[in-house]
């Protein structure tokens, strides 16, 4: 204001700051904000400073004004080095200026126009060259930004010089150095025309996808609200320069400004002027500051050229309402903001900055949450922390402890008992703790600050997750004490069991443990205690064995406790024989791994148990696996038998010995066992006898016992489960090869009389007499819906002609059965694969009517149900009697479908068909068929007697509309249909029955439905009005006693909505008519066009003798056809006719001309055909076509 500057326009900023003004001063300032330079002249007409920029050093500066001119300015003396006027064409604003090295700059004008600007310097004197980049005339440029690569002389780029111009519609990246070349352009898709485009760079580092990390441009570009970024690759050093996608973000605002600040950090400024920093990779906003206060300076009155006469593009003045190219600007992590009074800097605060900042506003624990991401290297927007990575790991990790310990100390008051508090900052706490591995912390100053029992059991509580997780092995006996006494009191023995037994030994109270353990049945801890703390793997066993005997011995129903204790016994016998760690993963120590499977071993097949009474039968523990799950039991011994130490000849001894203890036990003795426990052992026998280096030694007659157990008393007395059990362990033993030696037929006979079908069904198999197996299916009430699948499996797989021969014998004389189950599928069976059998069974059946209508339906619903594929159709066609006998047999059983089958089927003769309908009174189906026939009278009359039955019953509460409206639609589309081939007569013969009809009950003085008949008959007036006369209508309408004595109104609505139909058809017709003369008049004028136009023959000699056209005889003349061909006519026999083309597109092209000929003198072939006299002699004339008709507009 001193200097008389004016208002602020625009600016630049590196390490030094520059403002241009409205009155063309620049006003440069220092990192200190003191004013260095007042440059330019305000009694210059140049015009505001419209674009400002410094070089890399900041010795020289550039300035642009609205009129056109640049100006270089010595930055060091205030000098003013250089004025061009004359660089660009005049009457445009200069948008733009970016200096890209001491002796290049480019510039940009309100034209669209960028020029390469290069200074020279010739004996003292100062000059530039100027050279057009890009015209505005092929797309305005709003927007350039150079590539600068001064600070990176390593780069592979060094020494090309990349610029990013961006049209309204399209992004452009040029290389002018070293040469000028094209390298990249995207087009931007559907932009808004209020917005324009936006370019900034910026070096990131990337990480490729073999894991190297390299340091390349990355371009964003943006309109409207897409932001697109793409990686500058160079390949093979720099001749080829690649542009990669990298990724698009998308943001909910229209976008104003764009700026890197630094290479993970884009800040956006939306039109709303709210700035928004946004994490690229996440595409996170981390934060939205409102500019408003700012006052933005805007560069619209340079888009539209207001000084130079706004001899600017619509376009462009409409995308530059908003410019503030040269009012936003960023320099490192600063982004600078031009306002029309005051200047404003937004900085990234430090990393070391944020975290003050939070704990000042005593957010600690949103401070530490910072600090850990620092530390985790996770954090967005890092300025400041700087160094390797494990130097920056261990300043974040400093920072983090000493706020830490300052919120220990501060917030958590010693004595603090309030639970909202202990709640979230006590897990935040210990979560900082173990990552900072600080447990000193954890277990003493934060341990030390929860006095308070509030504080003390959310402490506690929240050691569970990192117990859990195995992050805290080792925590001291007092803690853990306490511990364990809290979830005890609490009830939380699940939770505290699953704690127990990540927790070292060392850490633990045994005593205190073990109590609660055997007190509340915590019984992976008492495994775990004696296994990791006394290395003991038998007393778990001896100790929890007895629990599960003495609740076998009761009878009852194993409680859910009880369940899960006989699983982990399980578990832990398995894990202990294969030398797993139990309950956790891991193996047992290699040091004891040979003894524990040893004594685990032992301890099962003990004899008796370790203080056993008098009365204690042989092998407890054995008895009581084998009581509680033998498959499961079994199972985890035949998992142990492929361990390596039971495949010697030591471990052979023991599983032989172990065997002949099952044997003893469950088949000898057999107290109590069932069959299905009986046939799991034989079949778990079975399959170790399979293997190759088994040596037991089973007695055969054993598994002969075993069959006869098991296909005994298994008959109705038994329940379904019980048989299925006994079933499934025969089948398993069959598998298993456990009774290869036994006589085949015996087993069949016991089975089939056992009611083992699905037995009898794997021995039929084996004997390949597959139709006997249709009958275990048919016996079997659970497998009975399976039959389907088996019989479309036997017809596919096997095609041998003996086997199907019986297979569909058997299908014939269960026919009755399989109907019964699927009507459909059996249908679908004799179709697909056996069509053959289809009359036969049909003749069988023909006693039996209520069987034969569902195998023929079954059959007519799978033919249905495929007709839409051509192929089936044309397979499954059936005989017309046959079609018709089950159209019989439907009006007898199923009435109801028979209108739907006739009217979507065919197939059948029509006069027997409506023999049938008739015989059985299905109306609707008869007069469809007489339809069919194309009597359309007795059709009608069909439905109108149904219809004046359903009038004549008509009662108040009786007549059933519905029906009263479906049969007078019925009736309306049955006339339609045959108006269509009918004569007027007919058709009036057809339409007034039903007329009639509709009008008689309206003769009645007291009707009901009075408005649904008169309702009816305007729908049918309207539909007859197209095909019977309108007076024949109006006739019978005032000729009926219900409308001849009474006024017009009683007719009214009947006639208004004749004539408004009539009116439409009338108004329909009209067009259709004006249609069709318009389209006949265009086509008729474009073949009068095609008759008009001459021929030309494609060559000057005849096609029959060769020899050239003008060449002719005497009385001579030449043909020319429509193909193009020509010839003499003396060379062409009559009719005429081309002898090169086929006959239907041979027709002449014209008629015979006599054409003379015309010889040059100076040349052997002639240059004209015919000569300019014969052309406008009277007797010459092409007749290619008739005379043009008149013009034909109007006629039609």
């Amino acid at each position: 204001e001193r200097v008389n500057a004016g208002l602020p326009t625009a600016m630049v900023a590196t390490t030094m700051i520059a403002v241009g003004t409205s009155h063309g001063l620049v006003l440069v300032f220092d990192a200190t904000q003191t004013l260095r330079w007042c440059l330019g002249e305000t009694a210059q007409e140049q015009g505001a400073v419209a674009s400002l920029s410094f070089n890399h050093d900041c010795t020289r500066l550039l300035a642009g004004f609205a009129r056109g001119h640049i100006l270089m300015f010595d930055v060091i003396n205030g000098k003013l080095l250089r004025t061009m006027a004359d660089v660009h064409p005049p009457g445009t604003a200069v948008l733009h200026i970016r200096a890209n090295s001491p002796t290049l700059a480019l510039c940009s004008d309100s034209g669209g126009s960028v020029f390469e600007l290069n200074f020279r310097r010739t004996m003292g004197v100062r000059g530039c060259d100027s050279k057009c980049l890009f015209s505005g005339s092929r797309g305005e440029v709003c927007c350039l930004e150079p590539l600068l690569l001064h600070q990176f002389n390593t780069h592979p780029l060094h020494g090309v010089v990349l610029v990013a111009m961006a049209t309204l519609s399209k992004v452009i990246v040029v290389s002018i150095r070293p040469r000028m070349r094209v390298l990249f352009t995207q087009s931007l898709v559907h932009p808004s025309p209020a917005t324009l485009p936006l370019l900034a760079w910026q070096f990131v580092i990337i990480q490729m996808a073999d894991g190297t990390r390299v340091i390349d441009p990355v371009l964003a570009f943006a309109r409207e609200s897409t932001i697109f970024f793409f990686q500058v690759s160079v390949v093979d050093g720099r001749s080829k320069i690649r542009f990669v996608p990298l990724q698009r973000l998308t943001v909910p605002y229209l976008l104003l400004s764009l700026h890197w600040l630094n290479t993970r950090t884009l800040a956006t400024v939306d039109t709303m002027e709210q700035l928004h920093l946004v994490d690229v990779r996440t595409q996170e906003e981390l934060e939205v500051l409102d500019l408003a206060e700012v006052r933005l300076v805007y560069g619209t009155s340079h888009f539209k050229g207001l000084a130079t006469g706004g001899n600017v593009s619509k376009a462009m003045a409409l995308a530059g309402e908003r410019a503030c190219y040269n009012s936003i600007v960023s320099f490192g992590n600063q982004m600078l903001l031009l306002g029309t009074k005051t200047f404003h800097v937004l900085t990234i605060r430090s990393w070391i900055e944020r975290l003050n900042h939070l704990i000042r506003q005593n957010r600690h624990l949103d401070a530490l949450a910072l600090g850990m991401a620092f530390y985790h290297d996770k954090a967005k927007a890092v300025v400041g922390l700087k160094g390797p990575k494990h130097k920056r790991k261990e300043m974040a990790r400093g920072k983090v402890l000493e706020f830490l310990h300052i919120y220990i100390e501060e917030i958590l008051e010693p004595g603090s008992c309030d639970t909202e508090l202990c709640q979230e900052a006590l897990p935040a706490c210990m979560e900082y703790c173990i990552e900072l591995e600080v447990t000193d912390v954890l277990f003493g100053k934060l341990w030390d600050a929860c006095v308070h029992h509030t504080a003390r059991a959310c402490y506690l509580e929240s050691l569970e997750p990192w117990l859990l997780s195995d992050r805290l092995p080792l925590v001291p006996p007092s803690i853990t004490q306490q511990f364990v006494s809290h979830y005890e009191k609490r009830g939380m023995l699940e939770a505290l069991e699953a704690c127990i037994v990540h927790l070292a030994v060392s850490s633990l109270d045994i005593d205190q443990v073990m109590r609660i353990c055997q007190t509340n049945g915590l019984y992976d801890a008492t495994i775990h205690i004696y296994n990791r703390g006394l290395r003991d793997y038998v007393s778990p066993l001896e100790e929890l064995m007895p629990i599960l005997q003495a609740a076998l011995a009761t009878g009852k129903q194993l409680s859910d406790s009880n369940i899960a204790l006989g699983n982990k016994l399980l578990v832990y016998i398995s894990s202990c024989l294969a030398g797993r760690a139990y309950p956790l993963t891991g193996d047992v120590p290699a040091e004891d791994n040979q003894r524990v499977r040893h004594e685990v071993f032992k301890c099962v097949t003990c004899l008796h148990s370790k203080n056993a009474s008098d009365s204690e039968q042989s092998y407890p523990y054995l008895r009581a696996l084998l009581h509680f799950d033998t498959r499961e039991f079994l199972n985890v011994l035949a998992l142990a038998f492929e361990e390596p130490e039971f495949t010697s000849e030591l471990g052979l001894r023991q599983v032989q010995r172990l065997v002949d203890i099952l044997l003893l036990v469950m088949v000898q003795q057999g107290d109590g066992f069932t069959p299905s426990q009986v046939g799991s052992l034989f079949t778990f026998l079975a399959r170790q006898l399979a293997k190759p280096w088994c040596s037991l030694h089973v007695e055969r007659q054993l598994f002969e016992q075993v069959v006869e157990f098991l296909t005994t008393d298994s008959g109705s007395s038994c329940t379904m489960g019980h048989h299925e059990e006994r079933q499934q362990a025969l089948l398993e033993l069959i598998r298993a090869g456990g009774l290869a030696h036994y006589d085949q037929d015996k087993l069949l006979r016991l089975a089939d009389k056992a009611a083992f079908y699905r037995v009898c069904e794997l021995l039929y198999e084996q004997r390949r007499e597959y139709d006997r197996i249709l009958h275990c299916y048919l016996r079997d009430p659970l497998r009975k819906p399976q039959v389907f699948s088996y019989l479309r499996n036997i017809l596919l797989l096997y095609t041998s002609t003996t086997d199907r021969a019986k297979v569909e014998i058997q299908i014939m004389d269960s026919i009755q059965e399989l109907l019964d189950i699927d009507g459909t599928k059996t249908g679908q069976i004799l179709l697909l694969h056996i069509p053959q059998l289809v009359p036969k069974i049909v003749e069988k059946l023909q006693g039996e009517p209520k069987i034969l209508f569902q195998f023929l339906q079954g059959l007519f619903d799978y033919r249905q149900s495929n007709c839409g594929l051509a192929q089936l159709k044309d397979e499954f066609s059936f005989d017309p009697a046959l079609v018709e006998r089950y159209i019989e047999l439907m009006c007898e059983f199923s009435p109801q479908k028979v209108y739907p089958y006739i009217t979507s089927s065919e197939g059948y003769r029509l006069e027997n068909a409506i023999k049938i309908t008739k015989k059985f009174s299905q109306v609707e189906a008869t007069a469809f068929l007489l339809e069919k026939m194309g009597d359309f009278q007795r059709a009608v009359s069909l439905i109108l007697e149904k219809l004046q039955s359903l009038l004549a019953e008509e009662t108040a509460e009786s007549l059933d509309t519905n029906e009263l409206c479906r049969l007078s639609n019925k009736c309306v589309n049955l006339c339609q249909r045959g108006s269509a081939v009918l004569d007027e007569k007919s058709r009036q013969a057809l339409w007034f029955p039903v007329l009639e009809t509709l009008m008689l009950p309206q003769r009645r003085e007291k009707l009901v439905h009075l408005s649904v008949l008169k309702e009816l008959t305007q729908q049918l007036l309207t539909a007859m009005s197209g095909y019977v006369s309108l007076p024949a209508v109006i006739q019978v309408i005032l000729m009926d006693p219900a409308y001849k004595g009474g006024k017009f109104g009683d007719i009214r609505e009947l006639m208004m909505g004749m004539l408004s139909n009539s009116c439409y058809e009338e108004t329909l017709l009209q067009a259709t008519a004006r249609l069709l003369s318009t389209d006949l008049h265009h086509r008729l004028k474009k073949q009068l066009a095609a008759s008009n136009q001459g021929i030309s023959p494609h060559s000057l000699l005849c096609a029959v003798c060769q020899n050239f056209l003008h060449i002719l005889k005497d009385d001579d003349y030449d043909i020319v056809f429509r193909c193009g061909h020509a010839y003499h006519a003396s060379c062409l026999e009559a009719p005429w006719q081309c002898r090169l083309c086929p006959a239907p597109t041979s027709a002449p092209a014209c008629s015979s001309v006599k054409l003379q000929p015309i010889v040059s003198p100076t040349r052997s072939i002639p240059t004209l055909l015919l000569s300019q006299g014969l052309l406008q002699s009277e007797g010459f004339g092409l007749r290619l076509a008739p005379p043009p008709p008149p013009d034909l507009e109007g006629i039609f």
